[in-house]
Order: structure tokens, then sequence, then C-alpha cells
């Protein structure tokens, strides 16, 4: 069942919560019709004292980020008695959903286009942790603090996007009348964070070190068996080293893993600037070129193994899924050059090595 919020044709529900993601259209000029994505408070939220407002005013935060790489908000307000949010729909998939994928077919990709996915979340949240008020002048400290694999998305056209910045905490700040903590999100908790002390940018650099130990090794840091135990265990246990779970992985890339997840936020790295630098760096110094074929090939593969219709399919090679990983460790973001990248000669397929 569909149904109208404003300008705003809701499809089909993709998400539920205090606030539901929706999948939308609304009309364009010339009747053409745009598909994103509305996030709708929920109308026992929409009673609660101040909680509209807060929705409010974490929307227009969101609104002014406009970057490649992170999700765009288009619109949000008030009508027909619903709070909504309109942000950019990316066609593509999630990290969580690449990583679980991964995981099933007991496949790695290679560490350079990892280090680029997760360069790429940097160069986003940079901006936002650098943006100022537009007539003061002065920081907004704009922090994520939620960051997920399964909000960072990654486009059919290689490029990595940051979304839900601020709507996250928002959902993780409600507490209902008798709450049940999701301990599986203390993973990616800075150590910092969960003793409930002042929090700056750095949380978001160590969740994003999280994220690319999950992406390289498809496991997470820590060998605690119990969910219940993660608190403690990021506070106080050393984190499992990748190369562990991974040996081939390069020195340079554990050292960068290891400061991106140091429990002393001052030996972690000061902001996602430098964290993004040092993957660049261990990028250049592999020289593993790709191209944006190569990427939509890999994310067609990945979603087509998701389509029932597909399943009685024989499987494509291991080898072919690594072909089409291998290069986007080189991928710059978005614009001309990927343009001129999608013209040049795919590489020779090459037969891949089960972790």
């Amino acid at each position: 069942m569909t149904s109208h919020v404003g300008q705003y044709q809701r499809i089909r529900l993709l998400a539920e919560g205090i606030i539901e993601d929706h999948l939308a259209k609304a009309a364009g000029p010339l009747g053409i019709e745009k598909t994103l994505v509305l996030q709708c408070l929920r109308p026992d939220m929409a009673e609660q004292m101040e909680f509209p407002e807060l929705f409010l005013d974490t929307a227009r935060t969101a609104a002014r980020l406009t970057h490649p790489h992170l999700v765009k908000v288009f619109d949000f307000g008030e009508a027909d008695g619903t709070y909504f949010l309109a942000r950019e729909h990316v066609d593509g998939i999630s990290l969580s959903r690449l990583i679980q994928h991964l995981a099933v077919q007991r496949m790695t990709l290679p560490a350079t286009l990892c280090a680029r996915i997760i360069s790429q979340a940097c160069e986003g949240l940079a901006y936002a942790h650098d943006l100022t008020h537009p007539e003061t002048h002065e920081p907004l400290r704009l922090i994520h603090r939620c960051l997920r694999p399964y909000n960072v998305l990654l486009s059919r056209q290689g490029t990595t996007k940051v979304v839900d910045f601020g709507i996250d905490h928002l959902r993780s700040r409600w507490t209902p009348e008798h709450p049940l903590p999701v301990m599986s999100s203390y993973v990616y908790m800075a150590p910092e964070e969960i003793r409930g002390e002042r929090v700056d940018r750095r949380v978001d650099v160590y969740a994003l070190g999280v994220v690319l130990y999950e992406l390289l090794t498809t496991r997470r840091p820590f060998s605690s068996t119990s969910e219940w135990d993660l608190p403690r265990a990021v506070m106080s246990e050393p984190m499992v080293p990748a190369e562990q779970h991974r040996p081939d992985l390069p020195g340079v890339l554990r050292a960068i893993l290891a400061r991106a997840l140091a429990k002393d936020r001052d030996q972690r790295y000061p902001d996602c600037h430098v964290f993004r630098e040092e993957l660049e760096q261990f990028i250049r110094s592999e020289g593993e070129p790709v191209t944006p074929r190569q990427v939509a090939q890999l994310l067609q593969q990945i979603t087509a193994s998701d389509d029932p219709e597909t399943q009685a399919r024989p499987c494509l090679r291991r080898g072919w899924i690594l072909a089409a990983a291998v290069g986007l460790g080189s991928l710059l973001g978005g614009g001309a050059l990927l343009w001129k990248m999608s013209a040049a000669p795919e590489p020779e397929k090459v037969r891949a090595t089960p972790p």
C-alpha cells in the first residue's frame, strides 16, 4: 500500500523503528519521477515532547552536508501530519551486505580495494567534521557517532557514501520504557564513548577502523564470545590481530588498523584527514589499478546471488569475483576521472585464493 507525505509517494517500507525509512518517489520537472528515501518520524514519537523539534534540528544539520561521499538530504519538514526527511537513494549495496556476502562465499577482497572504500568514507566525514556555521564561521563540531557497515554504502558507480549523519545517533538516543540494549553496537564504540566521557571526531575514526577491519577479514576485532561482554572487551582487551584472520595483509595496513583502533584516543589518528592520507599512501605503494566497470560487475554479482530467481544458476568462479574486485582499491571518487577510467580495458581474470 502506498501513501503520500506532501509531494512524496511512499512505495514500500525499508526499515522500521522510531524513524521509518521508505522507498519513495516524487514528481519532478516535465513529469519525470525521482526515486528517493523518505525517513518519517513514527506517529507515536511525534507525540513525544520535544522529539519532533529534535528530529527537525537533526534534519536541518544533515541538509547542510553537501559532499560526494555523503548522502544528500533534499528536503525536510512536516506534511500531512508527518515529520519527514527526504534523502538521496543510492543504487548499490551497504558494506554490511558486502561483508556478509564475502563471509558466506569465504572470499576476501584486495586490501587496496578495502582501503579505498574507507578512504572515501574518511573524505566525506572529514568534510562534515570541519563544517562551520555559514554566518558565524564557528565550528559546528559535527560527529556521526553511529558509523556501522549498514550506513556506509557503495554505489554501482564505485563511490562510497556515508548515510544518516545524525539520524542514526538520534535513533540510538531514544530509550524505551524497558530498554534492551543492542550489545553488538558496542563493537563500533570507542572506549571513551563507552565510559561516558566527552567525545570528539576521533570516535568516528575508531568506528571506521572497525569497519575497515571487518571489510578486510569479515570478522570483528574482539574474540569475546558473549555480546554482553563486548563493552569490557572494547575497553580493556587487545584486538585480535587482523593478520590472524588474514596472513597476507601488508604490514603497512596492519599498522594503519592498529592506530585507528588505539584504545587511547591520543594514540589514534587525530582526524579523518590523516587517516585518509595514510590509506591513500598505502594504495599508491601497492599500485593496483581498477575501473568503474569492474566495480559494477562486482556489485552485479553480489546482488544477483541474493536474487531467488538466480539461486539455481551455477555460481561464477571465485576468480571472476576477485577479478571484478581487484582494482577498486585505486578508484578515485566521482566526476570526469571516473568516466575516463570507465573506458579502460578490463584486466585479465585471476584465480582467487580462499582466506
